[in-house]
């Protein structure tokens, strides 16, 4: 087997915490998003090239329209505001009213048709063009997270979207002017992630467990044992495993057949301190950890559970971690500000 390497190409700063990250769909642009607001645009290269000032009182999410040759990046933040931005040239294209005065969350449909936007209980579907097509009150709580059901080439299912609060899980979809379907659960769901397919969702809850949806069906089921609350959620691309933080270890569940229920978990255990971002290369079967120890670890499949496959020391806590849509590229922020890039071959 061709020996994997983790080099380490760049470093740069911003001003404050990494809150978020992501890149660009042709992978040439890595956004980052300071916890203060401004939102820094760098090459590959390494090359900063603007700094966009987003959100005074703080960006809270940020996303690029995942269409190919798309340069633009949605913004939403502390000023009750969502902004739509051109990335080629740092200017603002529209800004719109995200119903309450913190706006938390973001997330652009597969196809790039649908912007959400989630203020409190205020959710607000848009248009690329920044006009807004349907407006919802989530009816239980304040909304935690919310995600579109991934879609792949040939997939005619319309667009569906999930929303997390407490009280369970409700879906919707454009066009229709009230949730087309409930899935209540006494409890409160944290964080969210579709799995590539569509066919299952996860969320991250209160009571430090894992519950797990079957989207098609309803069904659900919880996996519990976690010390503190998983806020760390991760699929491969294939669907078959989901890694968790929740510990200072990585716990992944295998969710082939008939799911994860009755099954014994795979712990990844290297980490000092507790898990504090994951994510699975696109494209390739390599798992990536951060966490509060500074150290970025990259683990293959399930292969070699004792010890990561290549560990990089970043000595500060790692706040966010992203791969490039190639998966060649894994960009980690910190939360002292300091921005990486490592090729992995």
């Amino acid at each position: 087997m061709k020996k994997t390497t983790f080099n380490h190409l760049w470093r740069n700063a911003i001003d404050d915490h990494v809150l978020a990250l992501d890149w660009s769909p042709d992978g040439q642009t890595l956004a980052v998003a300071s916890v203060s607001g401004p939102v820094t645009l760098f090459h590959l290269d390494g090359t900063r090239r603007f700094t966009l000032p987003a959100h005074g009182f703080g960006t809270m999410s940020m996303r690029f329209q995942p269409k190919p040759d798309s340069s633009l990046l949605a913004t939403s933040g502390q000023d009750g505001k969502v902004r739509l931005w051109d990335s080629s040239t740092g200017e603002q294209i529209c800004e719109m009213d995200g119903g309450s005065a913190w706006v938390e969350r973001l997330d652009w449909s597969t196809d790039g048709a649908y912007l959400a936007s989630c203020a409190g209980r205020k959710i607000r579907l848009w248009n690329p063009e920044g006009e807004m097509l349907q407006a919802y009150d989530h009816p239980r709580s304040t909304v935690s997270s919310l995600g579109w059901r991934p879609k792949r080439a040939g997939d005619e299912r319309p667009q569906v979207l999930a929303v997390t609060g407490y009280g369970g899980l409700n879906l919707y979809t454009p066009g229709e002017s009230t949730c087309i379907e409930e899935n209540p659960w006494k409890g409160s769901a944290l964080v969210m992630a579709w799995s590539p397919d569509g066919r299952f969702i996860a969320t991250g809850d209160q009571d430090s467990t894992i519950h797990f949806w079957f989207a098609d069906t309803g069904q659900n089921l919880q996996m519990w044992g976690y010390p503190v609350k998983v806020m760390q959620l991760a699929w491969d691309a294939s669907s078959r495993y989901l890694a968790t933080g929740g510990s200072d270890s990585v716990v992944v569940w295998d969710c082939s057949g008939k799911g994860p229920e009755g099954t014994k978990p795979a712990t990844l255990q290297s980490h000092e301190d507790l898990i504090s971002c994951l994510a699975f290369q696109p494209v390739g079967d390599i798992l990536a950890s951060g966490g509060r120890d500074g150290n970025l670890m990259l683990w293959r499949g399930m292969k070699n559970k004792k010890s990561p496959l290549l560990t990089a020391e970043l000595e500060e806590p790692v706040s966010q971690i992203t791969w490039s849509p190639n998966g060649k590229f894994l960009a980690a922020g910190t939360e002292a500000g300091d921005v990486f890039l490592f090729e992995v071959k």
